[in-house]
């Protein structure tokens, strides 16, 4: 398993925090998860928080729209027959349901071409072009694809054939000779928001030639958008969040049977509901069958016929997941021999094509490694092959230096897909070991990653999570926020899922707890044994049986540096403070040690035959017993940074049930107005005094000899009167009163502590540690 180093996003401090909270009218929480993500300008943090459809941005600021809109509509003014060119995962199949649909309202009625994943691989596919063209369209328009595809747009032009490319992947060295590339990253033309989806730029071309009417078709390119996980800043996040709102709207059929299957309440569908329910279930059909049923499926009006499909996808969206778990348990042993390798590359054993990338996926989370999974097509008689990168090494970039090994290759920088002759696999593996170093890549480092809040379990509620939904929507570079729970312990720990694999628990800290899920994190939970420990997730709420409960997501658990401590602290300090010491115990210990005169010089009246030390002395033995308890706190922390003993056992001569005075300011006032108010008072009679105020005669003395020190009262002939201060006076300045505040700390730390409490505080001083 990855270790994880955790970093705080940013530390602003407490005082920026609140005067930023102050000044933006913000609450804390959102205030510093808005100067974690550098979030500072007025008009940038309204954008952010409050997304909506007037930040949509001129969809003509898109290189080639012009043109493309030129081509489309003489292409629809002449009733020229148009193909659209999509691909097989949830943004292709987005894609090519928005531009089907633009295009139907326009009056067109266009063919669609979605790849099949084993028949046509990655991208623009020769054999499929020259089987449109043979179709007599006039007008290609690719989605979601097409930027690499050179060649197979040549043929299209050499046979007179017009082409827009729409696209939003890497651009390779040299562009195809289309009419019209619409893509936000064109050198000299580059888009506002560099980070659209392929649906978000099909839905741009729909905006250009709708208008208004084009937010009918938000909700795909939101799907869209989410699905490829690009990031979710700029116009991304008015798509997603405009594009939620109209999926509650249940404006198309079809994605309306498809969230009712995936069991989504409209009324708290988010960007979580998209990605882990209803783009799996779209990427399925590419994976495992055709996708085009995708298509079908957001574009129909039948709602019969919407339910045959939904049904279908399911059944399709189960067996991909039984052939997951199979492929990725098959995986290990390869992953294994090849722990050494920068690059992993995997060979399948039958596995499925169609979930080759998940497999390399799990297996980058699980290694954070780059890996390329590959599987050999009989059809093809090649290898055909997913790719999948963690942040800090451009996959993209790696393997185009090595293009002309493929025979098909396309992707970006974290995902890849391609086709290879065996033999040249194996080279190519060979050539990748060496990409790690030259992109300054360590595969085998710890996994850096960020959380956004320390908090505690006691702050966690449904408030809190109202809060942090303000920054929504959640994605690639506005990723949801992760909270740390610092020195909590994990219980109840139970298995959960078909294999067991996945953790049921509950996080706990100070009587305070709350329920936990963490994937595939049993194992983990069960070798570590995790009594004190970080913990990191995400808060949500776990809803059954009509009930709302909070919920926390495990990102991850670690045994707290501060348990270590405690740990290797409680193999030298032993937890005497409630034990009855006798003489033949006492006889045990090297040395004994006192903090009071008093206690020392009746030992030493004793029969006691260990050697009797005072705090301040020289300690040279391996097993020694502190006997009392400090006044002072100070005296303890400075022995315990000298003590380099094999062995020390706590007593701290003390009661359990004993407590030192603890000063109340509210009976302390009382008794002072009830002075300056009164005469006659004597010192001998403040017994009478404590009956009629109901104050402890003890509590009054202590009080009493404080208002002395501070020349708040005195004594004339016996009597208590007010005396003539001429300055304000702090509680503090009362050697008694600062006294008794020693006291009591001694006595919370000390004594009161449970004893991991009192070994956590002592680690920051302890010389052991």
């Amino acid at each position: 398993m990855t270790l994880i180093n955790w970093e705080k996003r940013s530390n602003p401090t407490k005082e920026e925090i609140n005067k930023f909270a102050e000044e933006k009218h913000l609450s804390p929480i959102v205030a510093e998860l808005l100067l974690e993500r550098g979030l500072t300008d007025p008009a940038e943090i309204e954008t952010f928080l409050h997304s909506d459809a007037k930040e949509l941005q001129d969809p003509f600021g898109l290189h080639d729209m012009d043109k493309a809109l030129e081509l489309i509509d003489e292409a629809v003014e002449s009733d020229a027959k148009i193909a659209i060119y999509g691909d097989y995962d949830a943004d292709g199949v987005t894609s090519t349901s928005i531009m089907k649909l633009t295009l139907q309202k326009l009056g067109n009625k266009p063919i669609f071409y979605i790849p099949d994943r084993f028949k046509d691989g990655y991208g623009p596919n020769l054999d499929r072009y020259k089987f449109l063209a043979d179709q007599g369209i006039d007008l290609l328009i690719t989605v979601d694809n097409g930027v690499s595809g050179k060649e197979q747009i040549k043929y299209m032009k050499d046979r007179g054939i017009k082409v827009i490319v729409t696209d939003h992947h890497d651009l390779p060295a040299e562009l195809p000779e289309a009419d019209a590339i619409v893509h936000p990253t064109i050198p000299g033309s580059e888009y506002i928001c560099p980070y659209l989806s392929g649906a978000g730029v099909a839905f741009k071309i729909a905006d250009a030639l709708l208008g208004d009417e084009a937010m009918d078709l938000i909700d795909l390119a939101a799907i869209g958008t989410i699905a490829d996980s690009v990031a979710l800043k700029g116009e991304n996040r008015v798509i997603v969040t405009e594009g939620l709102k109209q999926m509650k709207q249940d404006h198309h059929v079809g994605l309306s049977a498809l969230l009712k299957k995936c069991k989504v309440k409209l009324s708290g569908l988010d960007e979580e509901e998209i990605a882990f329910k209803v783009a799996p279930r779209i990427n399925a059909l590419g994976r495992l069958e055709n996708a085009s049923s995708g298509v079908e499926l957001l574009t129909t009006g039948d709602a019969s016929f919407a339910k045959e499909i939904v049904d279908e996808t399911e059944e399709i969206n189960s067996r991909r997941q039984e052939l997951v778990a199979e492929a990725f348990a098959d995986a290990q042993t390869q992953i294994v021999a090849q722990k050494d390798n920068g690059v992993i590359v995997l060979k399948g054993n039958g596995w499925h094509q169609g979930i080759l990338g998940i497999v390399a996926s799990r297996t980058m989370d699980q290694e954070n490694k780059p890996v390329l999974a590959t599987q050999f097509d009989e059809n093809s008689g090649v290898m055909k092959g997913s790719g999948r990168s963690p942040e800090g090494f451009n996959l993209f970039t790696a393997l185009d230096k090595h293009r002309d090994l493929f025979t098909a290759f396309g992707g970006h920088a974290q995902a890849c897909g391609f086709s290879i002759e065996e033999e040249q696999l194996d080279k190519l593996t060979e050539l990748l070991q060496a990409e790690p170093a030259e992109q300054g890549f360590d595969p085998h480092a710890p996994v850096v990653k960020k959380y956004d809040l320390d908090l505690t379990i006691a702050n966690l509620n449904l408030d809190l999570i109202k809060q942090i939904r303000q920054l929504a929507p959640f994605g690639m570079g506005n990723p949801k926020p992760v909270i740390k729970l610092k020195n909590v312990a994990l219980t109840q720990v139970k298995s959960i899922g078909k294999d067991g694999s996945h953790l049921k628990t509950m996080v706990a800290n100070q009587g305070y707890q709350i329920d936990a899920i963490g994937f595939g994190m049993f194992e983990k939970a069960r070798s570590l044994n995790p009594e004190i420990c970080d913990v990191y997730g995400e808060l949500g709420i776990n809803e059954w049986a009509g009930r709302k409960n909070l919920q926390l997501m495990l990102d991850d658990f670690q045994i707290s540096p501060q348990a270590a401590k405690i740990e290797s602290l409680k193999k030298i300090y032993l937890d005497y403070r409630d034990k009855r010491l006798s003489t033949e115990i006492m006889n045990h210990f090297d040395d004994i040690v006192f903090f009071n005169e008093t206690y020392y010089q009746a030992a030493k009246r004793s029969n006691v035959k260990a050697k009797l030390i005072r705090y301040d002395e020289e300690c040279d033995g391996n097993n020694i017993l502190i006997y009392d308890r400090p006044h002072d706190i100070e005296l303890f922390k400075n022995f315990i940074k000298e003590n380099r003993t094999q062995h020390t056992a706590l007593f701290f001569h003390t009661d359990l049930t004993a407590r030192y005075l603890k000063p109340d300011m509210e009976k302390m006032k009382t008794l002072l107005k009830y002075l300056y108010t009164h005469q006659n008072i004597t010192e001998d009679g403040m017994d009478l005094v404590a009956n009629y105020l109901n104050l402890q005669k003890t509590d009054v003395d202590f009080y009493l000899k404080v208002f002395f020190e501070l020349n708040f009262v005195k004594i004339v002939n016996g009597f208590v009167e007010k005396a003539n201060a001429s300055q304000q006076r702090e509680l503090a300045e009362s050697p008694t009163y600062l006294k008794r505040l020693q006291r009591n700390d001694v006595e919370k730390i000390l004594i009161e502590s449970n004893f991991d409490d009192l070994l956590s505080w002592m680690s920051d001083y302890d010389c052991h540690c």
